[in-house]
Formats: C-alpha cells, structure tokens, sequence
C-alpha cells in the first residue's frame, strides 16, 4: 500500500465520523441537492490541509484553499484504494485553459462510482440503470431510489487505449437490462461527447445491454 492509501485508510476511519465539514463543501454539496443522510453514509470528507500532499502524492497548487473527498466504495460495498477530491476554488490549466475542479493522484486508475443507497439494485435489478457524469450526480439520483454509476467524465468507463467496459462494470447484470446513459447537457453540441456517448452505447451493447441517452438540463452542479 503506498503512502497516500495508508492516510486515505485513516481519514476514512471512525476518528472523522463527527468531524465537521468545511461551509463551502456543505454548500456545495447543498446545491447539488444532497441530504446529510447521503453525505453520512457515502463518508465524504473535507481533508485537512497538512494531507493535501499525502493523499496525492504531491502537492496540489497553491491557490487550492480547500479540498473535499469523495470516497469511491467498489461493487461488495468496501472502500476502494482510489483517492478523487474536488478543489476548492478550481484552478485553470495553463496550458488549455482548461477548468480543473478535481485531482487525483497522478497516474492513478479510473473507477466507476457505486452510490451505495442504491447499490444492491445496480447489481441485481432488472430495472433500468443510469450512468451518469460525476459523482455528486450519481448521488442525487441515487437519493430518489434509482439505480445508478457514476463516472469521472464521459470517457471515464474505459482505460485509455482500451474500447472496452472498466472492470467495475464485471458485477453488474447488464444481459438483456435497459441502461440510460446521462450526459452532460453538452451532449448535442460537442462532437467529442456524442463520440464517447456512442462508444459508451456500443461497449454495453456487447455485454447484451440495451443503451440509450437521456438528456436532461444540467441542473446539478459538478
């Protein structure tokens, strides 16, 4: 186990249970709708400055005043050795001018997000399930007891250079089963995103789903 996953171990513990999150992380979490039951039992966690570096491995920038952790749990309801914190304020990508809102620590895998309030339903419905982009997403529909993953981005259900479903997929009946893929409401105007969209749809297709998209405003902050 490296460095980072022994601190993400211990602010996962009971010690953090009562401890209080930053005013700007429940307001964020507020407006994505979130209850305080939701946030109890998902663990999210505002992360005390002097482990910024050690859950990333390396220290984020210096105009990152906050930073709140998400923490992934896999299919049997266990926490995974995966760290994701969104930051706070997000920060801008020199290079593309690109808005970062989220870190993780570099070269570290991607994962699909299981809300555990509807978890055993993901796995062994038979109703439809939805995808969606972003946790705080999948954890507001999951809050209304529908079946849903998140994943990190619209990309984010495959390893690069691989076309194929993520492992985390492996648990979940999809044979025969109806699967809403949720984009971003940029769905309709960014070529990219409906290239993913349609890759997304043919890869559960091959596991015998049946994919389509809904698109919905994008009413839930990321």
């Amino acid at each position: 186990m490296t460095v980072h996953l022994r601190f993400l171990d211990f602010l996962m513990s009971a010690i953090y249970d009562t401890a209080d999150l930053h005013p700007e992380h429940l307001a964020d979490l507020g407006k994505s709708g979130l209850t305080s039951e939701t946030i109890r039992r998902q663990k999210i966690r505002s992360v005390p400055p002097d482990m910024f570096e050690r859950l990333l491995g390396y220290s984020p920038p210096r105009a990152v005043r906050s930073m709140m952790l998400i923490p992934y749990f896999d299919a049997a309801g266990a926490l995974m050795p995966h760290v994701r914190a969104k930051i706070f304020p997000p920060i801008t990508d020199g290079a593309d001018g690109h808005t970062i809102k989220y870190l993780q620590p570099r070269g570290s895998a991607i994962r699909v997000f299981f809300p555990l309030a509807t978890l055993a339903e993901v796995l062994e419905g038979d109703g439809p399930l939805l995808v969606c982009e972003g946790e705080k997403k999948a954890l507001a529909i999951g809050q209304r007891g529908l079946p849903v993953i998140g994943i990190a981005g619209i990309e984010a259900w495959h390893a690069r250079g691989a076309r194929t479903l993520l492992p985390d997929f492996a648990p979940i009946r999809l044979m025969g089963r109806v699967v809403e893929i949720v984009p971003d409401s940029d769905f309709r105007t960014n070529r990219t995103v409906e290239q993913a969209v349609s890759g997304l749809a043919t890869a559960l297709a091959v596991r015998g789903a049946r994919a389509r998209v809904v698109v919905l405003p994008d009413v839930v902050p990321a």
